[in-house]
């Protein structure tokens, strides 16, 4: 039995395979080695009932995760899962290697994560070129949830929401600045807390205000993480991510003014990288 987790910040994807078919899938939060305590990810890998029925019949376990290049945090996570499960092969990969390898369909493409963080690489169908480091979400990460997420937040407590977004957003969320700060600089996941807020400029997306952000931010992604690459107009991109799927239509304009052609958008990789797995 096979087991593959595709993980991002936020949400992590589970899928069970044995002898060419999809025996289940669930989904549980996300694990981000940089943030996680290991105690907690043992203690919930045991208990979560889907997983702990599975420990002893998986024989591979193919875990994608963010926070990849952190050698420290990748050898901690792949510790875990050893520890767990006891009787598998433990094979620990990049997010950004699970979605190359979900959207990939026999030709060379750039493809980028755009979710709670954001990442870009260059895939062949055999090897994978990132075109920048990976940062995180204080660093980098532009035109990511966690950056949109902070841009809103920054507005708000400065007070430069339009007053319909500011009154909006006053009364569907009550939060003060200590519980922000508090949660950006002393609690885990801060980018996953940031992201949390993407879903209120959703349902403004008309907005002039959510608009300009998005058609900021996303440029800025353009800029740092595509356009640098001396090979950009030459190949088609595609983005895998909540974030690019649900302003799908703003990035595919900003895409267009650049000059960079789009393949495709999905909202999470999981079904292609199934797919992957039961082909190889």
């Amino acid at each position: 039995m096979k087991l593959v987790v595709e993980s991002g910040s936020s949400k992590a994807d589970w899928a069970v395979i044995s002898h060419g078919k999809v025996l289940s899938c669930f989904q549980t939060k996300g694990f981000n080695p940089l943030f996680f305590e290991e105690i907690e990810i043992k203690q919930f890998l045991l208990d979560h009932e889907q997983i702990h029925s599975i420990i002893g019949d998986v024989r591979q376990v193919y875990f994608y995760s963010p926070g990849f290049s952190h050698r420290d945090s990748r050898n901690n996570l792949h510790n875990i899962l050893e520890s767990v499960f006891k009787k598998s092969n433990i094979y620990i990969e990049s997010d950004l290697l699970a979605a190359c390898r979900s959207v990939y369909h026999s030709q060379s493409l750039f493809v980028s994560i755009l979710g709670t963080g954001s990442n870009t690489a260059f895939y062949d169908g055999q090897s994978m070129q990132q075109i920048t480091p990976s940062l995180g979400f204080i660093l980098a990460d532009e035109g990511s949830g966690a950056a949109l997420g902070r841009t809103l937040l920054r507005d708000y407590f400065r007070k430069q929401l339009p007053e319909d977004i500011y009154l909006s957003f006053s009364k569907s969320h009550s939060i003060s600045l200590e519980r922000v700060l508090s949660s950006v600089y002393k609690e885990e996941y801060p980018n996953r807390f940031l992201a949390s807020y993407v879903p209120f400029l959703s349902q403004y997306l008309a907005h002039d205000y959510v608009q300009n952000i998005l058609r900021k931010e996303f440029q800025k992604y353009f800029n740092t993480q595509l356009l640098v690459h001396p090979m950009h107009a030459d190949f088609t991109i595609s983005f895998v991510g909540s974030v690019a799927f649900f302003f799908k239509d703003v990035l595919r304009q900003i895409a267009l003014e650049n000059g960079i052609k789009v393949s495709e958008i999905i909202q999470s990789p999981i079904n292609g990288l199934v797919d992957y797995h039961l082909r190889n």
